[in-house]
């Protein structure tokens, strides 16, 4: 036993007074690429910048969540104009329960690859897998919204369309 305790109190000490490697400094990889955009794109709603949205955005943005869209597509897509989703979406934006979630909760990172899909709204010299970085914000933790409520998030997608991202559009998920 006491071995054992002696063992383990030099692993500690060793621990204690091993040696820190030394900070490297990091290039800007497209995770900060992404977050420096997606900050733009919800800085440009807050402030009602269209210009600005815009210029982050494709012509065309999914989105499922803008009341009046009427064309779906058969792999369940809602593409409308930007300007659509900036009128939509970005009226009173500050008061959306997402913009609320994401002041509190904060937002995380994610990639996906869609094998074979490409939209319509993709260039044509885009490759024909999809590659959609999203900004996931959980909008309503399981039972926040009321008692039976499941959750719900929603995700900000980004493409990297001429080495810059491009704003693809907002999805939803309970």
């Amino acid at each position: 036993m006491k071995k054992l305790g002696l063992l383990l109190a030099l692993f500690c000490f060793q621990i204690a007074f091993a040696q820190k490697p030394a900070v490297k400094k990091q290039s800007p990889n497209d995770w900060d690429e992404l977050d420096k955009n997606f900050v733009q794109l919800v800085d440009a709603l807050v402030k009602g910048d269209k210009a600005k949205f815009l210029s982050l955005s494709l012509k065309e943005v999914d989105c499922v969540d803008c009341v009046g869209a009427m064309d779906v597509a058969a792999d369940g897509t809602m593409f409308v104009p930007a300007e659509f989703f900036f009128a939509v979406i970005g009226q009173k934006f500050t008061e959306s329960p997402v913009y609320k979630a994401m002041a509190k909760k904060g937002y995380s990172f994610s990639s996906i690859t869609l094998k074979g899909f490409k939209p319509k709204v993709m260039p044509k010299d885009y490759p024909k897998d999809l590659k959609l970085y999203e900004v996931w914000v959980e909008t309503y933790y399981p039972g926040e919204f009321s008692k039976v409520h499941k959750g719900t998030s929603h995700s900000f997608r980004f493409v990297k369309v001429g080495g810059k991202f491009r704003f693809y559009g907002l999805t939803s998920i309970p």
